[in-house]
């Protein structure tokens, strides 16, 4: 098993409100990105919240899928009343942040997400996105009403419809998956998907390579076709998963 993440500023903000972490071992481990919102630091502190809360409760993580899925909604429930209060503390009018994450433990892997970050997974048959998008462009295509390419460049397609700290409750979205045949993960802030379509992601993902190298050409690759936000990957290779 390999571990790679990498965050960058990008080629245009003049921040990073973005935050990343993976922890564990090929046994049992967590891996998530955070994209904060908010301007004047605030979406930098509310990505941060969510990532050190799941940083100090790693070593809580139970065993079993039904377990884990109650622990990510424990936690998720606690970062979001920590954004809440320092919004209110701060006198803040918006401030929030997106996650999307992934547990294995064992066989099992459960898949949590708010947001518009995203869960990919690639496999023998190709890449596959594991996540719908909480935003107001991904509604519309579910209605029909916008493809997947009208949607890269709609002028509202920042805009999300679910956040940690925009409501007093917030539901995650959570997948258990026993014994899934995943080669790699990867997990990713819009930074790197408002620039590299899924087709484009997965050339890169296919490539015989790292998971630090393939970091970094993720990373490369959005930057040069413009960086025009934050962009955080965090991938996990399950080199003992292959199949043949």
């Amino acid at each position: 098993m390999e571990f790679a993440f990498r965050t960058d500023r990008g080629r245009v903000r003049t921040q990073n409100e973005d935050a990343v972490l993976i922890v564990g071992d090929e046994h049992a481990g967590i891996a998530l990105v955070a994209d904060g919102m908010g301007g004047h630091e605030a979406g930098e502190v509310a990505s941060q919240i969510v990532i050190e809360q799941f940083r100090r409760a790693f070593p809580s993580l139970p065993s079993t899928p039904l377990e884990i899925e109650q622990w990510f909604r424990e936690q998720i429930n606690q970062a979001n009343g920590q954004v809440l209060n320092f919004s209110k503390q701060a006198n803040l009018i918006m401030m929030g942040t997106t996650v999307a994450g992934i547990c294995w433990h064992g066989e099992t892997i459960v898949i949590v997400h708010v947001g518009d970050s995203r869960v990919y997974a690639l496999q023998n048959d190709g890449l596959k996105r594991l996540t719908e998008d909480h935003s107001y462009v991904n509604v519309l295509k579910q209605l029909g009403e916008l493809t997947e390419e009208e949607m890269r460049v709609h002028p509202k397609r920042n805009v999300i419809t679910r956040a940690i700290g925009s409501s007093e409750h917030v539901e995650p979205d959570i997948q258990v998956l026993a014994d899934p045949e995943f080669d790699t993960m990867l997990i990713c802030t819009d930074g790197l998907t408002t620039h590299l379509t899924d087709e484009a992601i997965r050339d890169v993902l296919q490539r015989s390579a790292t998971a630090d190298m393939k970091a970094d050409w993720l990373i490369e690759e959005a930057n040069q076709l413009g960086g025009s936000d934050n962009v955080t990957v965090a991938l996990v290779q399950f080199t003992d998963r292959k199949r043949g």
